[in-house]
């Protein structure tokens, strides 16, 4: 009786730890949409400086252009290969053709808003906002 009751607490505690483990964190969803398209400040600040800066060769939302679907590629990059892209730039086969990505570690709104920019993309990535125009929440 005594080593049911171990090995069924035991499992639980381990069923309890998986759960633990696979509970989205705030780094995994740094964005809160409501409505469908009202982001929080700082996302929706990223979305502005992602917009002045970024949407010239990605899009007005990310979508892809003349450069990659951001939405789709930060779905399959981790946040520091996104910052060291940022800061360093990228040269690509397609880029070597259309050009390159910059480097943006001389451009201080860029640097100084590299989490609100990732986590607008994060939401995009995450398809809790769409192509469209997002607003503030606040």
């Amino acid at each position: 009786m005594l080593a049911t009751k171990t090995s069924t607490g035991f499992a639980a505690v381990l069923a309890l730890l998986f759960m633990m483990a696979w509970t989205p964190s705030h780094a995994d969803t740094p964005y809160t949409v409501t409505n469908g398209n009202e982001l929080d400040i700082q996302s929706y600040q990223g979305f502005k400086v992602f917009r002045n800066w970024c949407a010239r060769c990605h899009g007005t939302y990310g979508q892809g252009m003349r450069a990659p679907n951001l939405a789709e590629s930060i779905a399959v990059i981790s946040k520091a290969e996104y910052v060291d892209v940022m800061m360093s730039g990228k040269v690509t086969a397609k880029a070597k053709k259309m050009g390159r990505m910059p480097g943006w570690k001389g451009n201080a709104q860029v640097m100084d808003n590299l989490d609100n920019i990732y986590s607008y993309l994060k939401a995009r990535a995450d398809g809790k906002i769409g192509a469209v125009a997002p607003q503030s929440a606040n």
